[in-house]
């Protein structure tokens, strides 16, 4: 990464820093107007992070967040929010990724989907993944403590 690459990476607006937030953080879209929630620190939010590996044409706002809120309709997702409708989709190699703060018992996101981030910060469960180079992920081979 030269330098003006660098500048551009952190400079809000730009192609590159977008590319490299949602690569870092996942994809996310503003809530319909007047929706808002509070996040686990307390902070209010009207902005939800998408489940980037569902079509978003064929799924509603609630069917689309990552964590569940009651609150969020079930009218069909306003593709028109997105910068881009692209979507990971169950032919791709399997992707691991962490940062959402995931809760309960480890399981797949789909056969190609796995989240290792199950909130041990937070009394949840440290996990893991034993890869083998399959390509269809098994919930059996999720390993946590």
């Amino acid at each position: 990464m030269n330098e003006t690459a660098l500048h551009q990476s952190v400079k809000k607006g730009t192609e590159l820093y977008r590319t490299i937030d949602e690569t870092l953080k996942g994809k996310e879209v503003r809530m319909p107007t007047g929706l808002s929630f509070f996040d686990k620190d307390a902070t209010e939010r009207n902005e939800i992070r998408i489940k980037w590996w569902q079509d978003p044409k064929q799924y509603s706002y609630r069917e689309m967040s990552v964590i569940p809120l009651e609150s969020l309709p079930k009218e069909p997702f306003d593709i028109s929010m997105m910068h881009s409708s692209n979507y990971y989709s169950e032919k791709e190699k399997p992707v691991f990724f962490g940062h959402y703060w995931m809760n309960g018992h480890p399981e797949l996101l789909r056969g190609n989907i796995c989240c290792l981030d199950y909130s041990v910060a937070r009394n949840g469960v440290l996990a893991a993944y034993r890869f083998d180079g399959e390509k269809e992920l098994s919930n059996e081979k999720f390993i946590f403590v």
